[in-house]
C-alpha cells in the first residue's frame, strides 16, 4: 500500500495515508479473539475501572508502523492490557513471564492447527485482516500438527489464569461477557431501524438522543454517545473510526474485520466515493456525502433511507430489509 504521510506520522492515525482494495472477507471471531475482547472490556468496566479506554489506545498507538501493522488486532489488546496491568500494578510483568514459563513446561503453548506441511501467508504490513492466519478449525486427521502460540496469545492466555487465580474476575464472568457481546448484532440495529421507519416519532426521539431512544426498544445505547445518522435523497451519511475500531457495539455487536482494516481507515475520509463503489453503491454528484469519524466517546449507525413500495409493511418485514452494512453507511437498505 502507498502511504500518503510522512513516515514519523503515528501509525494508528490511519485516515488518508494508504490506498489499495479492501478485503471484505467476513471473519467469525475465535474463541480466544472473544476472550481477548471479554477480558479487555471486565478490566475496564466500573467494577474495576483499571484504565480507560484512551490508556489502552496510548500502548497500541505507542508501536512503531512495522510492529502495529504486523500485530492482529486482537493481540494488540493483548498488548495493551497486559502492559496496563503491569504499569499499574496490578499483576507484574515477572508474574505474567512465570505464568508463560509454567505453561510452556506443561506443553501449554501449543495447538492444534493446521495440517503438517501447511504454509501459511506472512501476516504483514500489505494484510488488512485483524486474525492470525494460523487459526484454523482443530483437524482430526493424522497430519494434524501443533504450532506454537505467538507471543502475545501466550500472555493473554498467561494474564487470563493470573486474573482468575487473583479474583480479579471469574470465568463465569468472562463466558457472560462473551455470550453478551454474542447476543448483540445488527439484528437490534435493525429493529431500531424499522421502528423509526414505522414511527415519525421515535425517528425524532432516535434524531435527538439516539442512546435514550434505542432503550425504549430494550437496547443499550453504551457508555458513549450515540448518534442516529439519517439518510435521505439528498443526503448520504458514511462511517468510519481512522484512528481504530470505535464503533456502536452496544447496537450493532462486533464490527467486521474490514471496518477495522488500514484500507477502510484510510480511504473512507480520502475516496469515500470509491469505497462506496467497492460495496456496489453508486451514488449520483448532486447528493452530499459526508463521513462521520467515531472516537472514544462518539459512535454512529446510520439510519438508511426506506425503500419505496415498502407503505404499510410491518416492523419485522421492513427489519429484514436493514443490513450491518447499511448501518455503516457503505450500501442501501435492501429493496423489497
Amino acid at each position: 500500500m502507498t502511504e500518503i504521510a510522512p513516515p514519523d506520522h503515528p501509525p494508528h492515525d490511519a485516515g488518508g495515508r494508504f490506498s489499495g482494495p479492501i478485503a471484505r472477507e467476513e471473519h467469525e471471531p475465535a474463541h480466544w479473539e472473544k476472550e481477548a475482547d471479554a477480558i479487555r472490556m471486565l478490566l475496564a468496566d466500573r467494577k474495576r475501572h483499571f484504565f480507560t479506554t484512551d490508556e489502552s489506545r496510548r500502548v497500541q498507538e505507542g508501536l512503531d508502523a512495522p510492529q502495529y501493522w504486523s500485530m492482529p488486532y486482537y493481540q494488540r489488546w493483548i498488548l495493551a492490557f497486559s502492559s496496563l496491568l503491569d504499569a499499574k500494578g496490578v499483576i507484574p510483568l515477572a508474574e505474567m513471564e512465570a505464568e508463560e514459563a509454567r505453561l510452556r513446561a506443561a506443553g501449554l503453548h501449543r495447538v492444534e492447527g493446521a495440517p503438517a506441511g501447511q504454509h501459511h501467508h506472512d501476516h504483514d504490513h500489505d494484510h488488512d485482516h485483524d486474525h492470525d492466519h494460523d487459526d484454523h478449525p482443530y483437524q482430526e486427521d493424522d497430519d494434524a500438527a501443533l504450532e506454537e502460540l505467538p507471543p502475545l496469545r501466550l500472555r493473554g492466555l498467561a494474564v487470563r489464569n493470573l486474573l482468575l487465580a487473583k479474583g480479579i474476575v471469574t470465568a463465569e464472568e468472562i463466558r457472560a461477557e462473551i455470550e453478551r457481546m454474542d447476543s448483540r448484532g445488527p439484528h437490534n440495529g435493525a429493529r431500531v431501524v424499522a421502528r423509526a421507519w414505522a414511527d415519525p416519532g421515535f425517528a425524532a426521539r432516535l434524531a435527538t438522543d439516539a442512546g435514550k431512544a434505542v432503550g425504549e426498544l430494550g437496547l443499550s445505547g453504551g457508555e458513549t454517545v450515540l448518534t442516529a445518522l439519517f439518510n435521505t435523497d439528498r443526503l448520504h451519511n458514511l462511517v468510519v473510526c481512522t484512528l481504530c475500531s470505535c464503533y456502536p457495539r452496544s447496537v450493532l455487536g462486533r464490527p467486521p474485520a474490514w471496518y477495522k482494516s488500514r484500507a477502510y481507515r484510510a480511504r473512507a475520509v480520502r475516496d469515500p466515493r470509491g469505497i462506496l463503489a467497492e460495496f456496489g453503491t453508486h451514488l449520483p454528484e448532486d447528493v452530499e456525502l459526508r463521513v462521520h469519524d467515531s472516537n472514544a466517546e462518539l459512535r454512529y449507525m446510520v439510519i438508511p433511507a426506506r425503500p419505496a413500495g415498502t407503505e404499510g409493511w410491518s416492523e419485522d418485514r421492513l427489519a429484514a430489509l436493514v443490513t450491518r452494512d447499511s448501518m455503516i453507511g457503505v450500501t442501501p437498505a435492501r429493496s423489497p
